[in-house]
């Protein structure tokens, strides 16, 4: 039988359970409460206290998905769950998304995580205190999935500060999946290169420098997202004083969109710790950008970037 695990916490005390839950236990999958079951208080403190990991039966894959976008519609909207929790859940239901993407681009894939981005872009218009939160989240899973949460976390965050008033005038979930999705190129990339422990040589930063167009050209090919939003993929390491890549292009022939997440990818790419190089502060890694390379972002994003980290940063 094949497994799947649910993303996000969802044992609730007096909730009746909508399908089958497993745990593992070493390699063995255990129930946990059968279909029908009332979760009682036991079970959420044990949840809780173990930290555990529910899974349930692919073969409820359809019936689960609609109980857990229930689920989650119902923690993310009550005003008497925590900032953290929610975005702990976000979090952990964005990584679920990202390596489903990554591992198959197709239109439902990159439909659930537009469905996810919907969701933080109405959570970051509701709270503030869930932006700051999301902003400052941390976590130690796979570089490459945490890196493409975060830079989307980061370009929907300033987006929506920059566009406000406008907010409607965009089509910020499908821009906001477009941020999560800009290294998707990065799947075609080897492992070898990826998890490299010293600095790359002239040959893997010539296949690396491919992303962009792997990514774009894999977008295109799942005919989902427009092509306002997969610009974001294809022009994110474009820079404005025009020694970016794929194409060198500057200014203005760089989308504002695609400018946004080359701020968000540079901060989180300096502010992540990688084999090679130590993580920066937020402090450090914006006076790198501000003095080393000014010339490469837009200066009024980068400004709104500053304000959007606060006083923290």
């Amino acid at each position: 039988m094949i497994y799947k695990e649910i993303p996000f916490p969802i044992v609730c005390a007096n909730q009746r359970c909508s399908m089958d839950l497993y745990v593992k236990i070493k390699d063995e999958y255990r129930l946990f409460a059968a279909k029908g079951a009332v979760f009682t208080e036991e079970h959420c403190r044990l949840f809780s206290k173990a930290k555990l990991k529910l899974f349930f039966l692919a073969k409820d894959l359809a019936s689960a998905e609609e109980s857990l976008d229930t689920h989650l519609i119902d923690v993310l909207t009550d005003p008497y769950v925590d900032a953290q929790t929610k975005v702990d859940i976000v979090y952990a239901s964005s990584m679920n998304s990202i390596r489903e993407v990554f591992t198959g681009t197709n239109l439902r894939t990159i439909g659930e995580l537009e469905k996810m981005s919907g969701t933080i872009v109405k959570l970051i218009l509701s709270d503030r205190r869930v932006m700051d939160d999301l902003i400052n989240i941390t976590s130690y899973d796979h570089y490459t999935y945490k890196h493409s949460v975060k830079v989307g976390i980061y370009g929907t965050a300033l987006s929506i500060n920059l566009f406000q008033d406008r907010i409607k005038d965009h089509n910020m979930a499908e821009l906001s999946t477009a941020f999560f999705l800009h290294d998707i190129g990065m799947a075609k990339v080897p492992a070898r290169i990826l998890d490299k422990k010293g600095p790359l040589d002239s040959s893997e930063w010539d296949i690396i420098r491919k992303h962009p167009l792997w990514g774009h050209d894999r977008l295109m090919k799942a005919n989902y997202l427009s092509n306002e939003a997969t610009s974001i993929v294809l022009y994110h390491h474009e820079r404005c004083d025009k020694n970016g890549y794929p194409f060198r292009k500057s200014g203005e022939e760089i989308p504002i969109y695609a400018k946004i997440c080359a701020i968000a990818d540079t901060f989180e790419s300096l502010t992540s710790g990688r084999p090679f190089r130590h993580s920066k502060s937020p402090f450090e890694a914006l006076k790198i950008m501000q003095a080393e390379m000014a010339r490469e972002f837009d200066a009024d994003l980068f400004r709104a970037f500053i304000m959007l980290l606060g006083p923290g940063a």
